[in-house]
Order: structure tokens, then C-alpha cells, then sequence
């Protein structure tokens, strides 16, 4: 793999550890200033709502610079965070401060992963596509489990809101390895003219519609519906975890179980290239039933070690799917319309998440967490079954089939 590709893999390392240390911090102090789930569903919705919208960046992302793109969302990302800082220790000390700035965040990071996605054809071969996304993801998932783990214990021994002031060193030490990047692709620029707002407006409309009609006329809309529920209950565990883990034991299983989850996508992920001869149908059947299964216990027993255990058990088939997903379409879509099709995809089941965050804070505020945690493993037994049910999607092929017949795009 080239050297771009390991300048984009640190970048996006050291940005990883950056939103570890912020999510944890914000989300926890949060819910230590209130103790009120509500709030911290407020919080994953606005954090999570612009992922409604993740559509109408892929066709912004295709036509624009994406190392440039790359490291000014990082700069960004700096810039709210010392915003919201100053604002809560000098003259706004409530919970609001910390909470109004979320969605410039969450908007800032819609464009990295697309970007960063949509530059992987270009750092490596068509045969290490899967490898390479494998390794990104394995990165993402390991250094999230790590510094999750250790912000969470922290938080028990220092402030939250240092932690959340240290997040930026390392989205600035992103910045640094994503300026480093030597592109030798020719980046497509517009020829120098006068801007004519009307006809820009009209081309992106085109490249936002014919990527809809690309979706729409494809096998992927089939398993959207189960996408869309799968989502909507893990929006409601964004919100409910603090209150589920402080009565397992307090502000470390909150880190704890964030590693947890964070291990099985690991898991997932690095096992993904030696599945990807299988077929995709009968792995997610199979997988997601076990998952469901897993999950289910995982909340019932009474045992924090084998809750944990089951809790990253039950994400596996999850960090498995997503890299076989992407790495089939990367070689089935081509390149200058990747961003497009991925982002309406994450579009098509992210509208969900955000609601479920802030309908998930509201009922465990009236209910507790035990409705929430019941329909997460419910809904997993449900994608299974799903797949179980369509032919289409239960006789989907191996991942490197995907792109001919029935299953092209």
C-alpha cells in the first residue's frame, strides 16, 4: 500500500482518539450536570441529526478537494470545541453550552468519512480494496476501544471537561498527517468563470438524483427497511447507556461497555477478508440471529464480566457486514460516484438514529432502560429474519460477485 495510504490511515488514527476523548467526556458530564436521560438524548439527536442529511454531502464530496476537505473539517472540529469551552467556564455554566454546539461537530465530520473512503481506490489497488478498508476500519475500531477505555476510567480520577479540552491536540496532529498526503491524481477544477448560482444548483440536483435513481432501481433499497429499524434502537442505546452502565457500576462501565461495543466491531472488521468468500446472505442471517441471541442474555444476566463478554459478541456480524458491504461496493460503483451512493445509503438508515436517540431518553426517563435494551436484541433477531424472508437478499452472493445481474448498480 502506498505511503498516501498510511498518511490517511494515521489521520484518520489520531482523529478517532480526538472524538473518543470528546464523545465519552461530553456525554457523561452531561448526564452527571442532569442525571436525567433526557438529556443525553437530546444530545445524541442533535449529534446524530445531520446523518438525515448525509445524502446531500456525497455529490459536494465527488466534485471537491478531499485532502483540503479532510483536514479543514478537522480545523473545525478544533474551533467548536474551544468555543463551547470558553463559553461553559466563563459565562455560560450550564448543561445548554456544552449541548448547542454538538451538531456543528456532528455536520464537520459528515464529509471526512466519504472523503476518505472515496480516496482509498486512489492510494491502492483494486485487489486490496477489502484489505485496506479491513485495516481502516480495524484502526478506527482499536484505537476507539483504547482511548474509550481510557477516558472512562479518567473521568473517575479528573474533570470531563479536561479530557473533552484534550480531544483537540489530536484532531490537530490529523491535520498535520492529512497536509502531508501527496496526491498525484489530477484534482478536477472548474474552469475559472463567473458563478451562475441557478446552473451549479441544477448540477448538484442532477448528481443528487441520479444517484437516488442508481439506489432506487437497485437490490440495496430491499434491505433498507431492516437498515432503518436496526438504527432507530441503537439511537435509543446512544441515549441510555450512561444510566444503564452507572447502574452496573458507575462512570467507568460506561467506558467499558463503549470498548465492549467497540471490540466486537473490531472483531468483525478484522475477520471480514477471511469470510468474504461466504455469502453474504447467509452471513447476515446466521450472524445477526446469534447477535440478537447474544445481546438479549447480555442484559438479562446478572454478571457484569459476561454481560460484557455477550455485549461485544453480539456486535460482530455488525463490524463484520459494514467492511463487506463497502468493499463490494467500491468495486462495483465507480469511483466518481462512491461518495454519492455511500452517503445516501448511511442517509437511508442514519435518518433513524437521531430519532431514536431522543425517543430512547424520553422513554427510559419514563420507563427505564430495560424497554430499550429488550427491543435493541429484538430488533437484531428481526434483520435476520428479514433476510431470511426476501429471496433477493438471502441468496445474495460473495462480495467480490457483487456488480453483475441482479445485484449491480
Amino acid at each position: 500500500m502506498s505511503a498516501n495510504f498510511w498518511k490517511l490511515l494515521s489521520g484518520r488514527a489520531l482523529s478517532t482518539i480526538g472524538m473518543s476523548l470528546y464523545n465519552v467526556s461530553l456525554i457523561w458530564y452531561i448526564y452527571h450536570l442532569t442525571q436525567d436521560t433526557f438529556y443525553t438524548g437530546l444530545v445524541g439527536f442533535l449529534a446524530l441529526a445531520p446523518m438525515m442529511f448525509q445524502f446531500l454531502v456525497g455529490p459536494l464530496v465527488d466534485r471537491m478537494n478531499k485532502k483540503r476537505l479532510l483536514w479543514t473539517t478537522e480545523l473545525g472540529q478544533i474551533v467548536s470545541v474551544v468555543i463551547t469551552y470558553i463559553m461553559f467556564t466563563t459565562f455560560w455554566h450550564s448543561a445548554a453550552a456544552l449541548i448547542v454546539l454538538t451538531p456543528i461537530v456532528a455536520v464537520l465530520g459528515m464529509f471526512s468519512n466519504p472523503a476518505e473512503m472515496s480516496l482509498i481506490p486512489e492510494f491502492v489497488q483494486e485487489g486490496q480494496y477489502a484489505a485496506a478498508n479491513a485495516l481502516m476500519n480495524v484502526s478506527y475500531q482499536a484505537f476507539t476501544i483504547i482511548f474509550t477505555s481510557l477516558a472512562g476510567i479518567l473521568i473517575v480520577f479528573i474533570s470531563p471537561l479536561t479530557l473533552y479540552l484534550l480531544s483537540i491536540l489530536f484532531n490537530g496532529c490529523s491535520i498535520v498527517c492529512f497536509l502531508l498526503i501527496i496526491r498525484t491524481m489530477k484534482v478536477q477544477k472548474e474552469p475559472d468563470k463567473p458563478t451562475d448560482l441557478k446552473k451549479k444548483f441544477k448540477e448538484y440536483w442532477n448528481n443528487l438524483t441520479s444517484g437516488l435513481k442508481i439506489v432506487s432501481g437497485s437490490f440495496i433499497i430491499q434491505f433498507i427497511p431492516a437498515t432503518i429499524i436496526a438504527n432507530l434502537v441503537f439511537g435509543m442505546l446512544n441515549a441510555t447507556l450512561p444510566a444503564y452502565a452507572a447502574g452496573r457500576g458507575g462512570a467507568q462501565w460506561y467506558g467499558f461497555y463503549q470498548s465492549a461495543e467497540t471490540i466486537g466491531i473490531l472483531i468483525g472488521a478484522a475477520a471480514a477478508p477471511l469470510v468474504k468468500k461466504f455469502m453474504l446472505g447467509r452471513l447476515v442471517i446466521c450472524g445477526f440471529f446469534l447477535s440478537g441471541i447474544s445481546w438479549l442474555i447480555s442484559y438479562f444476566t446478572s454478571l457484569n464480566s459476561l454481560s460484557l463478554i455477550l455485549y461485544a459478541a453480539s456486535l460482530v456480524p455488525t463490524g463484520m457486514t459494514n467492511i463487506l458491504f463497502v468493499s463490494a461496493l467500491q468495486k462495483a460503483v465507480p469511483q466518481e460516484h462512491l461518495a454519492q451512493i455511500y452517503t445516501i445509503m448511511i442517509s437511508a438508515g442514519g435518518c433513524a438514529m437521531p430519532l431514536g436517540s431522543l425517543f430512547g431518553g424520553q422513554i427510559a426517563h419514563l420507563w427505564g432502560v430495560g424497554p430499550i435494551f429488550i427491543s435493541i436484541g429484538a430488533s437484531l433477531l428481526f434483520v435476520s429474519l428479514y433476510w431470511l424472508a426476501l429471496p433477493i437478499l438471502r441468496r445474495m452472493p460473495e462480495p467480490d460477485r457483487l456488480g453483475a445481474g441482479t445485484y449491480s448498480l
